[in-house]
């Protein structure tokens, strides 16, 4: 089938290292062309998974303004392109009537900047910036009539190519989103964790999703909502992408954690901390026998670690962090991430024992305690027979224990 070729009228011009096309699209033009980002990511339920955390929480608000204001306006959109580059073909303007008044300088700066874009059907344009505002359009149109006059309906656009065929085009991509949209608003933690290029935690988290086998998408161990949390009804999960990056970030060291966080660190820092966490998972895979029965053996479901009658720390994210950081502790005091599993899984990890009963979980109500982390981290450490983090951490413990109703410990 033969490809709708589209000309564009434009202004080209440049910031930084990217070149950009500032064009206008129509809504029909919107509904068209522009897709969503499905090829950022090697995993597809991680690139699904963006997509929802781009488009989903405005769209219908957008559509119903489109629909139900006659003075509407929407901001540019900022288009990747990929699969290709949009040939450009500059216009000569000639000054022989010169109507107005343009002086040479400035005949000299438009020159080469006006022009026709024109896209070959071939590209692929995805929202870097604007994803709630193509979704809105796309849900308003499909609210309405064919012939409606919402297809002729005009958006200002900003063009800027992609290259999806090497890690680092897909890097610069992801880059720009993330730059654009704080400058904006505020990010979610999850648009973060998606795109975030220079937050050395997100990137180190969707490495490991991509390259451990834990996670491919057919086996279902990693939850792919916008939360820590794991939906009582999901069955395989083990984590989440929020759930994961925690656990990430816990395991690095506490006083460098904000260098690593805010600037991107060299390749060399990133590789060595996904090694950390990799080996860190490996070790429980190797060692943790619950963790045999579900994941390797399938013996059972993820989630019958999670019933009251057999409720283990490991398979809460809460408890997974506890023991992220416990280690964590262990592995700046020297212990390496084997022997520091070791230790802490001498302790009983099944929140039926009262060692964890209103640190980890209500025997009253039998609900999970979610805000007590920190002290879910000393009550490990103890239990273990080490020191906790530091003696602050000790002695709320013991205040907390002193205060709870009285149980065999």
């Amino acid at each position: 089938m033969m490809k709708e070729t589209t000309i564009l009228p434009a202004i080209r011009s440049h910031v930084g290292d990217w070149t950009f096309y500032v064009t206008t699209l129509s809504f029909n033009d919107v509904e068209r062309l522009i897709k969503a980002p499905d090829e950022v990511h090697e995993r597809m339920k991680l690139s699904d998974w963006i997509q929802r955390e781009a488009i989903e929480t405005h769209a219908d608000a957008i559509a119903k303004y489109i629909q139900e204001n006659e003075q509407r306006f929407l901001g540019s959109l900022i288009i990747g392109v990929y699969d290709g580059r949009p040939d450009w073909a500059p216009l000569h303007v000639n000054y022989a009537v010169n109507a107005l008044d343009a002086t040479e300088e400035q005949q000299k700066i438009l020159e080469g900047k006006l022009g026709l874009l024109r896209l070959s059907g071939e590209e692929k344009l995805f929202p870097i910036d604007g994803q709630h505002r193509v979704a809105g359009i796309k849900t308003a149109l499909s609210n309405s009539s064919t012939d409606s006059y919402l297809n002729s309906e005009e958006v200002s656009a900003i063009f800027v190519s992609h290259d999806a065929s090497t890690i680092r085009g897909r890097q610069r991509t992801r880059r720009l989103f993330t730059t654009v949209n704080k400058k904006a608003k505020r990010v979610s933690t999850a648009a973060n964790i998606a795109l975030d290029e220079d937050n050395g935690f997100a990137v180190v988290t969707r490495q490991f999703i991509d390259d451990h086998w834990l996670f491919e998408d057919d086996r279902k161990h990693i939850s792919y909502t916008s939360t820590g949390s794991i939906n009582p009804a999901d069955e395989s999960a083990i984590t989440s992408v929020v759930g994961l990056y925690e656990i990430v970030r816990d395991l690095y060291p506490s006083k460098n954690k904000s260098s690593f966080e805010r600037q991107r660190p060299s390749d060399e820092d990133i590789n060595l901390h996904l090694i950390t966490c990799i080996k860190f998972l490996n070790s429980l895979l190797d060692k943790v026998p619950e963790y045999i029965d579900v994941f390797i053996n399938k013996k059972y479901p993820a989630s019958y670690y999670r019933k009251v009658t057999s409720n283990h720390l490991l398979f809460r994210p809460i408890g997974q962090r506890a023991f992220a950081r416990s280690l964590q502790v262990l592995n700046v005091r020297g212990r390496s991430i084997e022997d520091a599993v070791n230790a802490l899984l001498e302790v009983d990890m099944y929140l039926s024992n009262p060692n964890w009963h209103y640190i980890l979980w209500d025997p009253i109500s039998n609900t999970m305690i979610t805000n007590k982390l920190l002290l879910a981290e000393t009550q490990l450490l103890t239990l273990a027979g080490e020191a906790p983090r530091n003696k602050l951490s000790g002695k709320k413990l013991k205040e907390l224990l002193s205060k709870s109703p009285h149980e065999t410990r």
